[in-house]
């Protein structure tokens, strides 16, 4: 079969290549880290459990790619290749010849596809999600394992960074891969293996697998530390453990970061990129919010750059594209054009064009309906809380009565806002790997519903628009990244252009750590990797980290 867009990247070891190394970098040494899940530990490393630890992703289990969140890209890991077909309902893997299991047996295209299948019967099995995005079959020649999908969709090729290879001969004979306790010695192909007689409550050791298919920059297997050793902890002991310098990576909250950083300035670091969007939810099919005008107005009355100076540790201010700066480029037409700024007096220049004039209390009304709404918000989160009081007096300010009202998450809240049954409220999406997840979530008029009506999940200020739904079309069926910016870009612009909502702040990925042992960290200065502790994305850090 003829192939289109044979995409022929060779791994040169992605992650040191992110570092010019003047010799070779030195080895040894325990790294010690946070896991995600607190208090007590259970054993559980088998990946297609709800409760598996996290280091069993990526450290021992990999996947066919890995799709790096710090710039969109995908990149051969399993597989050293792939090709799509010239319908492009078909993707080809050329499997990396020479990798092994931790227990010396080979990893072929047979683990692959039997990887793949599990999950076509018991939809729980199916992690990567590829098999409820239309894939019919798996099939695999020599080391190339295909897959057929019953529409174009090129967008699918990222769910293939979470698709974890295991070994056929172990897995096959499982009766319930999904319940199965007995994997205590997990065999799998990445850099690190469980040293089983460290298991307690509390902690755990991974050490290095010695066999590992990568090489560093001396020539030999990396990684380059000796292992992990993961020591459970709580939110209130973080602070303290950290100060005391008993963790190299923790991935915490911390009320004030810059107390770590004062106690060793040399060595103690942070970087918080941003993670999951914030935004303020105007209910495009109710009156006033289905006035383009008046959403513009609402959105020139909030500072964003306020809002985030007066939450601790602070987020990521963001702009009305909703993009993540890695992803900037794409929203320079549209900001061009469309971009809105802080500006009060602006904001009530906008609303009196559109007949509101000031009523005896302050508020703007008209034909006897004043700008007064509730403003909804989950009970008890107090971050979004004191966001939510933030923008209730900066809307004041412009003569909008803003009510913040409570709602306990995710019922009533989230089903209110699925129904449309609200005005105003704060709400979060999340951004995944590239811009188009988020606005495909968010936009695409298939998850759109009326009022009264469930939407599909995000999908819930009620707005849709005809070319914003073409340029999502035209993004699935272009396999040229390149080309895909071009139809993106015209999705944020009309994005843009209409201000169905107002973007706020983008949670931060939670992400602390010190030189004092390592180095090699990835930073604002240097994203070579998305510093999340969950799945692949933690692996390239881990393999590009050395002893200082």
């Amino acid at each position: 079969m003829k192939k289109k867009l044979m995409v022929a990247m060779v791994l040169l070891s992605l992650f040191v290549a992110t570092t010019v190394f003047a010799q070779a970098p030195a080895r040894g040494g325990i790294l010690k880290m946070t896991p995600s899940k607190q208090g007590v530990l259970q054993k559980n490393f088998n990946p297609f459990s709800p409760a598996v630890l996290e280091s069993a992703l990526g450290c021992i289990y990999e996947t066919l790619i890995y799709f790096n969140n710090a710039n969109g890209t995908a990149n051969p890991w399993i597989a050293e290749s792939w090709s799509w077909s010239n319908d492009l309902k078909e993707i080809t893997f050329v499997i990396r010849q020479g990798i092994k299991f931790n227990d010396g047996t080979p990893l072929t295209a047979d683990d692959v596809v039997f990887s793949a299948m599990l999950g076509k019967t018991n939809k729980a099995l199916d992690m990567s999600g590829l098999w409820s995005e239309g894939l019919q079959d798996v099939t695999a020649s020599g080391n190339e394992v295909t897959f057929k999908f019953a529409t174009v969709n090129v967008t699918t090729l990222e769910k293939f960074g979470n698709l974890y290879i295991v070994p056929k001969a172990i897995w096959s004979k499982v009766q319930d891969p999904l319940t199965w306790t007995g994997n205590t010695n997990p065999v799998g192909s990445g850099p690190f293996m469980l040293d089983p007689a460290s298991f307690n409550e509390q902690s755990y050791k991974l050490v290095r697998n010695p066999n590992y298919w990568q090489k560093g920059a001396d020539g030999k297997p990396l990684p380059y530390i000796d292992g992990i050793q993961y020591v459970s902890t709580t939110n209130e002991q973080i602070a303290f453990k950290l100060m005391n310098g008993e963790y190299d990576w923790a991935a915490y909250s911390l009320p004030n970061v810059d107390a770590y950083v004062a106690a060793d300035p040399a060595n103690n670091k942070y970087w918080f990129p941003e993670g999951n969007l914030v935004f303020l939810y105007m209910n495009n099919l109710r009156p006033p919010f289905d006035n383009v005008n008046v959403r513009k107005a609402f959105a020139m009355a909030i500072s964003q750059k306020d809002i985030t100076r007066k939450m601790s540790p602070s987020p990521v201010p963001a702009d009305m594209s909703a993009v993540k700066k890695s992803f900037s480029s794409i929203a320079e037409e549209g900001k061009a054009k469309y971009n809105i700024t802080y500006d009060k007096a602006k904001a009530r220049k906008l609303l009196e064009s559109e007949g509101y004039k000031l009523n005896a209390k302050g508020i703007y009304e008209k034909d006897g309906k004043a700008l007064s709404f509730k403003l909804y918000v989950p009970t008890d989160w107090t971050d979004w809380i004191g966001a939510a009081e933030t923008i209730a007096s900066m809307l004041k300010d412009i003569g909008v009565e803003a009510i913040i009202t409570q709602s306990a998450w995710p019922v009533p809240f989230q089903t209110s806002l699925e129904t449309g049954d609200y005005d105003m409220a704060v709400s979060f999406i999340t951004t995944g790997t590239t811009p188009y997840y988020q606005f495909n979530r968010w936009l695409y008029s298939a998850n759109y519903a009326g009022l009264g009506e469930k939407a599909k999940v995000f999908s819930n200020m009620r707005y849709k628009n005809a070319d914003i739904d073409k340029n999502l079309e035209a993004y699935r069926s272009e396999p040229n990244p390149e080309k895909q910016k071009v139809y993106i870009s015209a999705v944020v612009t009309q994005f843009m252009k209409d201000t169905p909502c107002v973007p706020l702040f983008f949670n931060p990925t939670w992400f602390e750590y010190t030189t004092r042992n390592f180095v090699g960290w990835p930073s604002a200065d240097n994203p070579y990797a998305w510093p999340s502790v969950i799945g692949m994305q933690k692996v390239p850090i881990l393999l590009n980290i050395h002893k200082k």
